[in-house]
């Protein structure tokens, strides 16, 4: 065994480490304490005298014991200063079995004796602790926050999102659309004589046919459609890569289904207003509508569906077509350049 550190410079070697406030020890290159302060020896539970001799690997849970040989010997064979704050996930073990977390600083010293290993540490128990609380109080707060964002974004009758939120995924959809050349289809629902309803059996009355038509809305819904409560007795859609044929298909589901559920009080029917958008040329980059337009387009379909008996389907391709008044437009084609149905 080489001849340890203290009998070259012994008081300046004991001195340095008992004025140290941090746990300290130096370590032989076979990993034998050779000097240890108070503060080591407080930390780890132990006499004063009794660690020098043992060791290093009587600091270590047992479970870290085998394997620290081999992390001595690549140390060893390129030693250099390993300064705390790199590694954090270290851990020792207590005269009494317990396990807690270090940091620990290793600064290797050549003598003439050979390779020794000063060794500082710092016990991260609190630090942990702390840092754990934080953790969960910012995952409060992340929580928190995101109960804080639906309830802005959610109708609170309906659990269903509300027309702020409605008009924000009309956004990213018709993006998306435009990107992928796929068609966006908008519906807008209207619950058929609404407020003779509410006038007739209560606000109340009229509450439960809200929720109970925006949970059918959901039950019958594909889960790809966007639902909202966009105004009193007003419900939207979006159907995304939904064309024409595909919004009128899942209109008429969402009609058939409320037509056919057992109110309790008198039969509930809704009327439907629906709008497609379709892209078919992704190069160049399509002109892409602004939402008001495709409402507009879906609020006049919807306004022809009340006009002409209620409880019924009304596309505005089909409004077009049928009135000669108004025209679809191919939503896809370039500016100056569009395509009327």
């Amino acid at each position: 065994m080489p001849a340890p550190p203290e009998s070259l410079y012994p008081d300046l070697y004991r001195a340095a480490l008992e004025a140290s406030p941090s746990p300290m020890l130096v370590a032989d290159e076979d990993g034998v304490i050779v000097l240890a302060n108070r503060e080591l020896e407080r930390l780890f539970g132990w006499e004063p005298g009794t660690l020098v001799g043992s060791s290093v690997d009587l600091l270590l849970p047992e479970a870290l014991r085998t394997g620290h040989a081999a992390h001595r010997a690549r140390f060893a064979a390129e030693p250099a200063s390993r300064p705390m704050g790199r590694q954090r996930d270290l851990q020792a073990r207590h005269r009494d079995g317990t396990v807690f977390p270090v940091e620990v600083g290793l600064s290797p010293v050549r003598t003439a004796g050979g390779l020794y290993v000063a060794c500082a540490l710092m016990d991260q128990t609190e630090r942990r602790k702390v840092r754990d609380e934080l953790a969960q109080q910012a995952s409060r707060l992340q929580e928190a926050n995101a109960r804080l964002t639906e309830m802005a974004s959610t109708d609170h009758l309906t659990a269903l999102w509300n027309r702020r939120a409605f008009l924000e995924q009309m956004d990213i959809g018709l993006e998306l659309a435009v990107r992928d050349a796929r068609p966006l289809s908008v519906l807008i629902i209207d619950v058929d004589h609404f407020k003779p309803y509410n006038d007739e059996f209560g606000h109340l009355a009229g509450d439960e046919v809200l929720g109970g038509t925006a949970q059918l809305l959901r039950q019958l819904a594909r889960r790809s459609d966007f639902l909202a409560r966009i105004g009193g007795e007003e419900f939207g859609v979006l159907l995304h890569a939904a064309d024409e044929e595909g919004a009128v298909r899942q209109a008429e589901r969402f009609r058939q289904g409320i037509e056919a559920a057992p109110w309790p009080r008198r039969r509930i029917t809704i009327s439907v207003g629906a709008e497609t958008a379709t892209f078919q040329k992704p190069v160049p980059r399509p002109a892409m509508p602004a939402p008001s337009q495709l409402l507009a387009a879906a609020d006049r379909a919807l306004y022809y569906s009340k006009e002409h008996g209620r409880n019924r389907v009304t596309h505005a391709h089909h409004l077009a077509m049928s009135t000669g008044t108004e025209r679809g437009v191919d939503y896809g084609s370039p500016p100056g350049d569009q395509v009327l149905h």
